[in-house]
């Protein structure tokens, strides 16, 4: 005979520092879903596999929940494809960072509705707007440091590194969330293709600008004589 225990969830006999784990991955999964708002610890607990009151073990709050989400998995995703970069020009270590970046975080379209909470919602929440601030901040200064070399090596053209950060950053945001919209088959480019043009567009609008070309002298008007 089987008892209630042997047909129970796996997940509620989970060992408990795996807890903690889980209940992140459950909860970035329901706030990209319903937003901060709108997600719910029971939900969360439920995807987790645990009780609602173990979430409080951990968490005092939901808010204190999406810090930690964005501690533990966002930060370190971005600090993830800081690393992928290897030596190289910058301009190779650009286009290295982007395809990363696209593959492993931007471009899957699961991540979307993360980037619509992040968009749409987070800023009514100032505290957490705030804290997302700083902490992805921190975590773009590769991306700077990269922009800033290319500009000492003449590669890219004079900006702010944090003005380039946030062009480069917008593009790849923007076409995330347009793949994952309900389009007519072809509206959208495969992700390959997404990505191939992404990276074409942002290196020639880096290039740096070209010496003015000096202006043509105007030819001498000429004059007709009267006799």
């Amino acid at each position: 005979m089987v008892s209630q225990t042997d047909t129970q969830d796996p997940k509620w006999r989970r060992l408990p520092e795996e807890r903690p784990g889980q209940i992140l991955v459950a909860a970035i999964e329901e706030f990209a879903e319903h937003g901060i708002a709108a997600a719910k610890l029971e939900d969360i607990a439920a995807r987790a596999g645990v009780s609602k009151g173990t979430i409080y073990l951990y968490f005092p709050s939901k808010e204190d929940l999406f810090r930690a989400v964005v501690r533990e998995i966002v930060v370190p995703r971005m600090v993830e494809a800081d690393k992928a970069v290897r030596s190289g020009t910058p301009t190779e270590q650009l286009e290295e960072y982007m395809r990363f970046h696209w593959q492993h975080f931007v471009g899957d379209t699961s991540h979307a509705g993360w980037v619509r909470l992040v968009l749409t919602e987070l800023h009514k929440h100032p505290d957490l707007a705030a804290f997302y601030f700083n902490e992805v901040t921190a975590a773009n200064r590769t991306l700077c440091d990269i922009l800033s070399r290319g500009m000492e090596r003449g590669e890219f053209r004079r900006m702010t590194p944090q003005a380039g950060v946030a062009m480069i950053k917008s593009i790849a945001i923007m076409h995330a969330l347009w793949a994952a919209m309900p389009t007519p088959p072809g509206a959208v480019p495969p992700r390959r293709a997404t990505i191939d043009e992404m990276v074409d567009f942002v290196l020639h609008a880096l290039r740096p600008d070209s010496p003015a070309t000096p202006a043509t002298p105007a030819a001498p008007a000429t004059t007709t004589s009267r006799s």
